[in-house]
């Protein structure tokens, strides 16, 4: 009896549904990474590295909801009761890690309070749910925005908090996908909940690296790295949606090698590299 599944994996008749990062992932990193991670559900367990985020993510909101005070103790005594439930290999990783995560707050707080051109906090961690036309395709956008804003003109403005420690270039900035896609949503109502049932115009985005400091001429290492999308053309994000859904629809999920590989957890059984060639030939 073949392995091979008869069943398609998506009708097409259907919207494909997409987050902003798997639309990076199948339309300029790897396909076969998305794939395995997301259809077969062969991710590797969830890291340190994710659990130092979702706590970052989680203390952001609160002090954005209001919900706790932007106050550098109070948030540490927050960290504090969560912080054992990270598994780190080794003690000297946690505490090296627990004060990274003291500088990251530190740097959210001195970016919070600072006035960002007018902008003013409306929602955080806000849900979205918008079909776009693609080409050919419905594709169907399912995410969730760490914060929006109100610039001084009225407009929507979306900033993502991000932990890692790489940045992308400028360049790359320029052509985020998941910025795009945020950008994309607000223009189809994602956000109207929050401007009093009023549609704003898309006003920008940017990344914020709360574990890297900004440049000396930004600011110093005492404030996060902010990374700007402006708001952007719609062709090219138009363009790498229906790239992303085709690859669906048609399940060309094909490897394709770069930097990615050195953090992937299918590497050692995949085609594209050295060392997983003999497991798939």
């Amino acid at each position: 009896m073949s392995g091979v599944s008869k069943v398609p994996l998506r009708h097409r008749d259907q919207p494909v549904v997409l987050s902003g990062s798997a639309l990076d992932q199948l339309a300029n990193t790897c396909a076969l990474q998305w794939f395995l991670g997301r259809e077969v559900k062969a991710d590797a367990p969830a890291t340190t590295a994710q659990g130092f985020g979702n706590v970052m993510h989680v203390l952001a909101d609160e002090v954005a909801s209001g919900r706790t005070p932007a106050d550098l103790d109070v948030l540490m005594e927050r960290l504090d009761s969560v912080w054992n439930a990270l598994a780190f290999d080794a003690p000297w990783k946690s505490r090296q890690e627990k004060e990274n995560a003291r500088v990251a707050l530190e740097r959210f707080l001195n970016w919070h309070v600072l006035d960002r051109a007018g902008r003013t906090p409306v929602a955080s961690e806000q849900d979205f749910d918008v079909t776009l036309e693609a080409g050919d395709y419905q594709v169907r956008i399912r995410g969730q925005m760490d914060r929006v804003e109100k610039d001084a003109a009225g407009r929507a403005y979306v900033v993502d908090f991000k932990t890692g420690k790489q940045a992308p270039t400028a360049r790359e900035v320029e052509r985020h996908p998941q910025l795009a896609v945020y950008q994309l949503a607000v223009r189809e109502g994602a956000v109207d909940t929050a401007f009093d049932g009023a549609r704003p115009e898309p006003g920008g985005a940017e990344l914020v690296h709360l574990r890297q400091g900004a440049a000396k001429r930004d600011g110093g290492d005492s404030l996060p790295k902010v990374q700007t999308q402006e708001p952007t053309a719609q062709e090219w994000v138009g363009e790498l949606l229906a790239t992303a859904a085709g690859k669906v629809l048609d399940e060309r999920f094909t490897p394709s090698a770069g930097q990615h590989c050195a953090h992937c957890a299918f590497r050692a059984s995949c085609s594209a590299r050295p060392e997983g060639r003999h497991v798939v030939e």
